[in-house]
Order: C-alpha cells, then structure tokens, then sequence
C-alpha cells in the first residue's frame, strides 16, 4: 500500500520533469537572464525569513503553554492555533489594506504626531512578517507536543547537572524537540514556497508567481513546468539537509509529565507572557478578524 501511495504522489512529479523533454531555448534563455536570478535570491530570502520568524514564534509560545503557568494559559493552549484558519492571503491584504501609507494607522501617525517614513509594508519584511504570522501554528503545534512530552524531565536532568533553566531550554530541552520542530518547519515552508496569494498582493516575485506568469503571460506550459521542476528541487534539498544534519542524534522518548510540573513564573514574568501571547494572538488572528468584519458591514 505504501508503495502504491507513493507511485500515486509521485506520478505529477515525474510529469512536471518530463517538461525538460522539450526544452524551448529562447523563453528559457530569457527566464535564465532575466527571471531565474531574482527568484532564486527571492526565495532564498523568503525562506530564510519564514524559517526564523516562524522557529521564534512556534518554539517560544509552545514552551511557554506547555511549560509555564501564567493567567490566560489554557485559553492561549488553543487559541494560539487560530491562526490557521486565515489564509495567508487574506491576512497579507489586512495589513496592507492597515499599514499601507494611504492606510489609517500611517494616516493616523502623520496627521496627529507627523510621523513620516515608517517601513514599507509591501517589503520583503513585509512578506515575511505576514507568512511568520500565518503559519507559526505549524510550528507550535508539535513542537508544544514535544515540549509536554518530555520537556519538564529534560529540564529537570539538566538542572541536575547544574544548568540553569535557560541553559537546560538551548541544551537539552530544544535539541530532544529538534525532529519535531523541524517536521513543523518543513510543513511552514512547502507552504510558504507553494503560496501565490500572498505573493501576488505583494508583488513579490517567487516560483510561484513566476509559474503563473511563464504560463499566462508567455503562453508556456513547458517553462512553468520547467520553474515548477526548480521549486520541488527546492523543497527536496531542504528536506536532505535537515535529515543529514542530525543523522548522528538519537532521540528518546521519557514520558508525559508537563503538566504536573510546569514552571511558575514571577507576577512580572508571568505578565509578560500573557503580553507576548497576547499580542501574537491578536496581531495574527484577532486584528485581522475584526477589520474583516468591519469591512463587511461597510460594505453591506
């Protein structure tokens, strides 16, 4: 049966490659000079940024709902997987329709404290804040699973040993999490490099955006198909890498113990969780929510 799903999954891969069969020289030369070093320096960039915006994210707030005890835990334990159900898309034309110069927060800024100049939201920045803010729950999702695992035990071998919590966190804690955060990782990143919404709002040329063009603009199914060959050599060089990176780590598993043990934060500490989770929460869900629905009853 394996085999059979993976023959199944592997048939549009082998048909996107078989495009090379027919190579058209002039279009591909054009996409060689003119298209192809863009997108690599894009994409490259795109990734790199999702990677870390969405690690920083993902790990942070899945150790502290797995880990900690601070007000609104339980509620941010679910909530903080809301995001997921916004597409991409449409939380990248929120924040334009927010932050842009012509939008209200800038039009705001300038005409009651005349501030001018802020960062332009339709960046590079731009897109890697909005995919951060999108697919982190990937992230979060199993790398919380982990953390509740075997998080409190590693943490508490660690601090046998003479580390410090936040030593026991980088040292042990995250290593024993790495197969899952990454497995999280790669699941943010197909989808980062498959999406077209959110590049196409931005005009940020990707893979993605460059297959619709070669396909509708210059009328070529063989070179999106071609460019398409690029993006799963993309995907699969990424995927060896990680997997060769950690070929000589061994994981074990120590039990569910998290929840008995969480870690008691200080009154300051324990506000500036329910602050940090807050404001992820809101930012990435709530914001986004509530403008949308604004703008229906304008609309209606």
């Amino acid at each position: 049966f394996a085999l059979a799903l993976a023959a199944l999954v592997l048939v549009p891969v082998a048909v996107t490659f078989s495009s090379f069969a027919r190579v058209e020289g002039d279009i591909l030369a054009h996409l060689a000079e003119f298209v192809l070093p863009e997108l690599v320096g894009n994409t490259l960039w795109l990734v790199a940024g999702v990677a870390l915006g969405v690690s920083v994210l993902g790990v942070s707030l899945a150790w502290l709902t797995a880990m900690c005890d601070f007000p609104g835990r339980r509620l941010f334990d679910w909530a903080l997987l809301l995001p997921l159900a916004l597409p991409a898309y449409v939380t990248a034309f929120v924040a334009i329709g927010l932050l842009d110069f012509t939008g209200p927060l800038q039009t705001w800024l300038r005409e009651n404290w005349g501030l001018t100049g802020l960062p332009e939201i339709r960046s590079r920045g731009g897109v890697i804040g909005v995919m951060s803010l999108a697919l982190y729950p990937y992230v979060y999702l199993i790398a919380r699973n982990a953390f509740a695992t075997q998080g409190a035990i590693a943490l508490e071998a660690a601090q046998s040993l003479g580390l410090s919590r936040t030593q026991g966190f980088f040292r042990v804690a995250l290593p024993m999490a790495r197969p899952w955060i990454a497995a999280g990782l790669m699941l943010a990143l197909m989808e980062t490099l498959a999406d077209f919404g959110t590049m196409a709002i931005f005009n940020y040329d990707t893979f993605t955006t460059a297959i619709y063009k070669a396909w509708y603009s210059l009328f070529s199914l063989a070179a999106a198909a071609q460019l398409a060959s690029i993006l799963i050599l993309f995907v699969l060089v990424a995927v060896v890498f990680e997997q060769r990176s950690r070929t000589q780590m061994r994981y074990g598993a120590v039990g569910r113990s998290a929840a008995s043990r969480r870690i008691r934060l200080s009154p300051a500490m324990a506000g500036l969780a329910f602050l940090y989770a807050g404001s992820v929460l809101a930012i990435a869900f709530l914001i986004p929510v509530t403008q949308l629905a604004l703008w229906t009853r304008e609309v209606i």
